[in-house]
């Protein structure tokens, strides 16, 4: 799980996929894009299927120019083509001049000619969009902007960090239970069993209250009792102390009261 999550956070730094960080004018006082770029909703579940609105906000001078919004991958593809299909960008000029328009799609970018008035408005609606499978913190759609009076030229700014569109995603409802443990202990001695419960994508679950009992193949071993689990376990529980005493291989299962159910890798106990 930590390894995915470590190839994703990689590929933000590239793709943009992924914000953490402060607010700011950027790295070494760069300059910031005109203007802000909120959505809604902001968190959904992974793998879920929403409409997002994301409104763009003239808000510290007036934009005429260009913007450009970059999707993430793992995303629906954005498209133009057909208003019915999943992921049609369509694009409501609001407050400012009708001339707000989106002019291309070229792959995941989006680019709209800007016309706003100082806090002046408009929207893009993102329709039948799916979350990625994989959960993350922020997945950010990185909002760029450009003033016509710069020239063709000019290079796009990034709107400041606390001006991004960003979309949390959690794991989905819990799917099955994960048990993780050494995978060689000694007959006697105490060790840890993390017990997970993950979404069908393998994310820890969202949200998750069970109460998760475990059971061994080993007559002679000892179990913590039955953990509640709540929410800010995030879904997991290292339970503890837990000792097997039988030579040999075991299994350890774990059960909560819904009838979810996990069981462990063999451990090989080793005499004491």
């Amino acid at each position: 799980m930590r390894t995915r999550r470590t190839a994703l956070l990689a590929l933000a730094a590239v793709a943009g996929a992924v914000v953490t960080g402060s607010s700011g004018a950027g790295a070494a006082g760069s300059p910031i894009g005109i203007g802000r770029m909120s959505v809604v909703p902001t968190i959904v579940a992974a793998g879920s299927t929403n409409e997002f609105t994301f409104t763009f906000l003239a808000d510290r001078s007036p934009l005429r120019g260009t913007t450009i919004v970059d999707f993430p991958s793992g995303w629906t593809a954005p498209q133009r083509a057909n208003p019915s299909a999943p992921g049609y960008i369509e694009l409501k000029p609001g407050t400012c001049a009708a001339s707000t328009r989106i002019v291309s799609l070229r792959s995941r970018r989006l680019t709209v000619t800007t016309s706003c008035g100082l806090r002046r408005s408009y929207e893009l609606v993102y329709h039948a969009a799916t979350a990625p499978t994989i959960s993350a913190d922020g997945y950010i759609f990185l909002a760029q902007t450009r003033s016509a009076a710069a020239g063709r030229k000019a290079k796009y700014r990034p709107l400041g960090r606390r001006k991004q569109p960003i979309v949390k995603v959690r794991g989905a409802a819990p799917a099955s239970l994960f048990v993780g443990e050494s995978s060689v202990v000694t007959a006697g001695t105490t060790f840890g069993v993390t017990v997970r419960a993950v979404d069908a994508y393998g994310n820890n679950a969202y949200p998750y209250t069970g109460t998760v009992s475990l059971t061994t193949t080993d007559p002679q071993g000892s179990l913590p009792g039955p953990y509640p689990f709540v929410p800010t376990d995030g879904a997991q529980h290292v339970f503890t102390p837990t000792v097997l005493r039988t030579p040999g291989t075991q299994v350890i299962t774990a059960t909560d009261t819904t009838g979810l159910t996990g069981q462990s890798a063999p451990i090989t106990v080793l005499p004491g």
